[in-house]
């Protein structure tokens, strides 16, 4: 518009000139530019709107249309028009005028083949075990072994699940095939709970059972230390009755007790201890680099537990350390390459390179990412709670729709058949009330509680203490404020019954198993929906009932409605506290948040006064070494001071003991030399 203000007024001077009276009503011009505008969008709507075949009399008609309002603008303006030809224009030129500017349609991300078909495991309601049918159960199952099955009655297991009914027997028969075949690698997505650490475990020991020499034949990696120690556990139940060793990695134990049990050394040579090492990405990396003798030139199977986690967060680089390192110590390449296309080139790199399982309850569909692993022929195995209806699509049948997007996997998110969900509506301020209401309603005995933050977490579990003080309640904290002993300690109580209810971050929404969890709480609206899938995981696990309630307020509900959308979910059915419960708990909860207010002062105050006290230090240090003449001495110097300084008092207390010796020592001269003594004999002769 300011362009356009700046010609106009150029141009009145310019008409002045020429002696033509230049026009100021600002209306009329007002009014062209209007009209050129409606003329440009009825133009566009034109070009967008057909894509069905316009009839003759149609575009008859709106080209009548057109040329009655040009003849209508060429009279209303005809000094412009007359004027156009010898004047270039100073209006702003339209891209795409022409018709090239129509829309264009969205371009669908289309996902590869392997993820587009996935083999699909139905996973619906299991059936109680009292009516296992005797089919199903494990003795009967010939690609079990009788070690297998004596070690999984040990565990209290009687039946195995969809997933490991499916993914078990495929691992053997992959591994089975001759060279120079490889086996292709596979991904598992399926639902918290299912089983999905027994699905790698099984193969692997029955595979490795019959190994001659101990050596590094299956990694598995875990995002966190709490869920390592849950994988090694079950890793060694199973290795229980064979003769294969598990060596569990993590930064709950000092690197030389862990390296201890990874390697010994005899005779000059290194040898591992372990078949099978558990072990987290960052604890992995250090052994790497300082554990010497530790070999992966046999590693058999790479299984990456919680794949979409370790692939989003900063320790992705430990795949690069890992394949350096394989790189040293062997000829074979970590990372797959494509499949090679003639009969020479697979049996030169049969068995060089490991077989790859992934797993998750939420796998990322990122191609980057899965680029990254260098997957070798994936397949993918997805559960769902009831198989898809494919339906019939004619060439006739133009509207027909798909029946999945076809960016996203089928079963991408799936949640346990025998969970419950449900959300409870309620104001922000009120919802620590809420949960101690809930909770107190129902008798909730055993409750996780989820929240987003760890300053949250430990918010809450101040206040959900001070109000369950006159009950038999006990609630505690689990999150990353807490040191990894401490958490470990908590879960144990948890487990045995001595706590009620755990305030968590999302640190444990992780694959962590505790055993009959009544209900989880989401205190606060998750981010995105794997980590509400995985919050509510904790749940309904191993075919057990479990319920999953969300607090939300009215903001939070378009917000919470479109993450559901985003696994093909719908609200639950909504439950119901009390609307009087401020007003019979308002003396507890009022002291309840007094008392945090005071307890966060006092530790904001305690913080504040450690960071006074560190920086003081920091300066008085930095004083003495400006004022200092000469530089500090280093750790060396003052350890032979202070070894001179003890060999000084020692000679000095010797010689307090002895006083004659030390006369005696110094009235004693050394013996003379033959040379000194014909010396003295020339110059007594020359005298």
């Amino acid at each position: 518009m300011e362009l356009f203000t700046v010609n106009r007024y150029t141009e009145d001077l310019k008409e002045q000139k020429d002696g033509v009276q230049g026009t100021n009503n600002e209306d009329e011009i007002l009014q062209k530019l209007l009209k050129k505008a409606a003329k440009r969008k009825r133009k566009h709507e034109n070009i967008e709107v057909v894509e069905t075949p316009i009839s003759e009399k149609e575009t008859s008609d709106v080209q009548e249309a057109e040329a009655k309002e040009e003849q209508v603008e060429q009279l209303e303006e005809p000094v412009a028009v007359a004027e156009e030809p010898d004047v270039p224009s100073n209006e702003f030129q339209v891209l795409g005028g022409d018709g090239s500017a129509a829309k264009k349609k969205k371009v669908e991300m289309q996902l590869p083949n392997w993820l587009a078909h996935p083999t699909i495991i139905e996973g619906g309601s299991l059936q109680p075990e009292e009516e296992i049918p005797a089919s199903e159960a494990i003795d009967q199952l010939d690609y079990l072994e009788k070690y297998t099955c004596q070690a999984l009655k040990q565990m209290k297991i009687k039946r195995l699940f969809p997933v490991q009914k499916q993914v078990i027997p495929w691992i053997l028969e992959a591994q089975a095939k001759p060279p120079p075949f490889r086996p292709r690698d596979i991904c598992v997505s399926a639902p918290t709970g299912s089983g999905k650490t027994l699905a790698f475990a099984i193969p692997i020991v029955q595979l490795l059972s019959q190994r001659v020499e101990c050596k590094v034949r299956a990694l598995i990696v875990l995002p966190v230390a709490e869920l390592a120690l849950q994988v090694y556990r079950v890793v060694s139940a199973l290795c229980s009755k064979t003769e294969l060793e598990v060596c569990l990695l993590s930064k709950q134990h000092k690197l030389e007790d862990e390296q201890e049990k990874l390697v010994e050394q005899y005779k000059g040579k290194y040898y591992s201890k372990a078949d099978i090492v558990v072990t987290t990405p960052g604890r992995l990396v250090e052994h790497l680099h300082a554990t010497k003798g530790f070999c992966l030139k046999s590693l058999k199977f790479l299984v990456i537990d919680e794949a979409d986690r370790i692939m989003d967060a900063v320790f992705q680089n430990w795949l690069y350390h890992l394949d350096s390192h394989v790189k040293e110590t062997t000829d074979q390449l970590l990372a797959g390459t494509q499949a090679p296309l003639c009969y020479a080139e697979l049996q030169s790199s049969f068995g060089k390179q490991p077989h790859k399982l992934l797993f998750s309850a939420t796998l990322s569909q990122d191609p980057e990412k899965l680029q990254n692993l260098r997957l070798f022929q994936p397949r993918l195995f997805t559960t769902v709670l009831t198989m898809p209806v494919l339906k019939d699509v004619t060439e006739g049948d133009a509207n027909t729709e798909a029946i999945t997007d076809p960016g996203q996997f089928v079963g991408r998110y799936t949640t346990p058949a025998e969970l419950t969900e449900q959300y409870c509506v309620t104001e922000l301020r009120l919802k620590p009330l809420t949960v101690f209401a809930l909770v107190e309603k129902y008798q909730w005995k055993r409750f996780l509680c989820f929240t987003n933050s760890s300053d949250q977490a430990s918010r809450l579990t101040f206040v959900l203490s001070m109000l369950f003080q006159k009950y038999s309640t006990k609630v505690s904290e689990l999150s990353g404020n807490l040191s990894a002993q401490l958490r470990k300690e908590r879960l144990r109580d948890f487990s045995a019954g001595k706590i009620n209810g755990l305030v968590c971050s999302d640190a444990l929404a992780r694959g962590i198993d505790v055993a009959d969890v009544d209900v989880v709480l989401s205190y606060e609206t998750p981010r995105h929906i794997t980590t509400y899938i995985h919050r509510v995981g904790r749940t309904a696990r191993a075919g057990r009932k479990g319920t999953a309630v969300t607090l939300l307020t009215e903001q939070d509900m378009t917000l919470f409605k479109k993450i559901l959308s985003d696994a093909d979910k719908r609200l639950g059915e909504e439950i119901h506290v009390s609307p009087d419960i401020e007003i019979q708990h308002a003396v507890e909860y009022k002291e309840a948040l007094f008392r945090l207010r005071m307890n966060k002062e006092r530790t904001k105050n305690e913080k504040a006064a450690q960071k006074n006290r560190v920086a003081t230090k920091a300066m008085v240090h930095k004083k003495q070494e400006e004022t200092a003449t000469v530089r500090p001495l280093t750790l060396m110097e003052k350890l032979q001071m202070k070894a001179n300084q003890i060999l000084v008092s020692s000679d000095k207390s010797s010689e307090t003991q002895n006083p004659k010796r030390k006369a005696g020592k110094t009235k004693q001269q050394p013996k003379e030399t033959k040379k000194q003594i014909i010396a003295k004999k020339r110059k007594a002769i020359e005298n």
